[in-house]
């Protein structure tokens, strides 16, 4: 069955049950381990926190776990003043660090995130030192600061926005309902399930019924009002193992079997803030208000 035939046979336009926050997730850094919080804080550009910090190469290019998978193994913990990075696996001999949330100082760079130039205030040598020896490779920690404005693609969403280092968007968000689907798909072929942290998701809405959230055009969380405004598509990154930091096919093989829209396999939705003022919770009811496929959902 096709995805058209699948999201049909759904009756997404008839759930009974009222979607409710199960799961919040920040990423500090880029790429890095996730952080789960009860609550969080919403900014002009996304979840307070959220990939505020990022790895540049010695030109300035964004580091990703599509290249370098090893950043798998850098676990994030996060307390009042910052966060406590520790490399783990087979990168444990290299310790940890501690990190504020924010710099306000340091020397000036510009970097890139895909086709986008960012401002960004470089980090202490001794942070740099710290990831290029564990990552056996030069590259530097590099910070968002306020000043610094991204604007997200236009082409899909109509409203302007911020964004921080994620890949485009300021939010994304997976229904509980299609990891679930997908999950079943794989065992019934003699695959194991994956977990929330091969898609890292912000947001993780409690759903019955599989991509129901592609849907959601208008909604609020909370008093958050929110606009998805483009289907997630995946790449390689979803097939690394985040404990191993070793890619197989899966789940990106699965989902191409039923998720792929045009040339591209979709998972979840980018979201903006339409009103971001305010704090997101879990628990936290979904109230959608408008229904509509975004413009990249195509057959």
């Amino acid at each position: 069955m096709g995805v058209w035939g699948f999201l049909t046979f759904t009756r997404a336009f008839d759930i009974p049950m009222t979607p409710t926050i199960e799961h919040l997730f920040i990423y500090p850094i880029k790429s890095m381990g996730g952080v789960s919080v009860a609550q969080a804080r919403v900014t002009d550009r996304g979840l307070e926190h959220d990939r505020r910090w990022m790895l540049v190469d010695e030109n300035g290019r964004f580091i990703t776990q599509r290249e370098e998978p090893r950043l798998c193994f850098f676990s994030i913990k996060a307390h009042a003043d910052g966060m406590l990075i520790r490399a783990g696996g087979p990168l444990q001999m290299y310790g940890e660090l501690t990190l504020p949330w924010k710099i306000s100082s340091g020397r000036a760079v510009s970097v890139s995130v895909w086709s986008d130039q960012c401002a960004a205030i470089e980090a202490s040598a001794e942070v740099n030192h710290f990831f290029s020896q564990a990552l056996q490779r030069d590259c530097r920690l590099v910070y968002m600061p306020d000043s610094s404005e991204r604007p997200v693609d236009l082409t899909y969403s109509k409203t302007p926005a911020i964004t921080a280092f994620g890949d485009g968007y300021p939010v994304l968000l997976i229904g509980t309902a299609s990891l679930s689907d997908l999950n079943s798909r794989m065992i019934a072929v003699g695959e194991g399930a994956v977990s929330w942290d091969r898609f890292r998701p912000n947001v993780v809405v409690r759903t019955e019924v599989p991509f129901d959230e592609d849907y959601w055009s208008s909604f609020e969380m909370g008093s958050i009002i929110a606009q998805g405004v483009k289907l997630c598509s995946r790449c390689v990154f979803t097939t690394i193992d985040q404990q191993t930091g070793i890619a197989s096919k899966e789940p990106l093989r699965t989902l191409a079997s039923y998720r792929k829209m045009g040339s591209k396999v979709m998972f979840g939705q980018h979201v903006i803030m339409k009103a971001p003022e305010g704090e997101l919770r879990v628990g936290d009811e979904v109230r959608i208000t408008m229904r509509q496929l975004p413009p990249n959902a195509v057959s």
